[in-house]
């Protein structure tokens, strides 16, 4: 999923001309921007450290598989930002990592695919330059550039192994049902999950298919994530009053196309 802030934000193409006197704050990063999503998309190559921060699941539809972290139970509230616009996990996912900046899809007259940054990210005077004095990336702007470009191959890898799951017959569609202590229930749908039982059932041939494609190993970091929900529900009930209407809230599990690429002006 594509960090979208509640506006559409402006990218311009990266330039080291346009951008050579601007700075980017890496430290004191403002992730009020992302404050509204609850999935989050991973690569396949995340799932080590994404599984011991998150609950982890997937979806299957017509564009191919995802990988989502679980960020928060209800729409528009993420459970990872603080009041202050501070993330508060214990892992930042690469696709908010290597925010502001995005690959695009077009390519230049060159043949290559432009780097994009979102311009109000940007400061003149807080952060990190991102050019030297001779108008080269600095070396972390060229480790995000880096970054980028393992990103958008990952998406590839990662939505084919979903899809070697699913082929598998591994994958069922699940909903998470929690009441918080306050009594306010709420209901996460619209994922899916692997179906340990139909994993062990797998014939040799398959098993070892998966293996070889990294998929088996997905699977089981993605079981192994799933005992998170529980910290989920502990978050969401930190951040309830201590009475609330006892309403039920449901929250779809969506996600819309493009990891680290430009797929419109948002």
């Amino acid at each position: 999923m594509t960090p979208t802030p509640t506006s559409a934000p402006e990218f311009t193409i990266l330039h080291r001309e346009a951008h050579r006197l601007l700075k980017l704050n890496r430290v004191d990063r403002d992730m009020n921007w992302v404050r509204g999503l609850i999935t989050i998309n991973l690569a396949a190559a995340e799932m080590p450290s994404a599984a011991l921060a998150f609950p982890c699941v997937m979806t299957h539809g017509p564009s191919g598989g995802r990988l989502l972290a679980i960020a928060g139970l209800e729409q528009g509230c993420n459970l990872f930002v603080d009041n202050k616009g501070h993330w508060t996990g214990s892992y930042l996912p690469a696709v908010l990592r290597t925010w502001p900046f995005r690959l695009l899809d077009k390519e230049d007259e060159e043949g290559a695919r432009p780097i994009a940054v979102q311009r109000e990210a940007l400061s003149v005077s807080q952060g990190d330059a991102l050019f030297d004095e001779q108008g080269q990336e600095m070396p972390w702007l060229k480790a995000v550039m880096q970054d980028l470009v393992a990103l958008d191959a990952g998406e590839t890898t990662t939505s084919e192994m979903v899809n070697a799951l699913y082929a598998a017959g591994v994958l069922t569609e699940r909903a998470l049902q929690a009441v918080l202590p306050n009594g306010r229930q709420m209901e996460l749908t619209g994922f899916l999950s692997v179906d340990e039982h139909k994993l062990n059932a797998l014939e040799d041939k398959v098993v070892a298919d998966l293996h070889r494609q990294g998929a088996l190993a997905m699977a089981y970091l993605h079981l192994l994530s799933l005992r998170k929900f529980k910290d989920l529900m502990a978050l969401a009930a930190a951040h309830e009053p201590v009475e609330a209407p006892q309403t039920a809230t449901s929250a779809p599990v969506t996600t819309s196309k493009s990891t680290a690429k430009e797929k419109s002006a948002a």
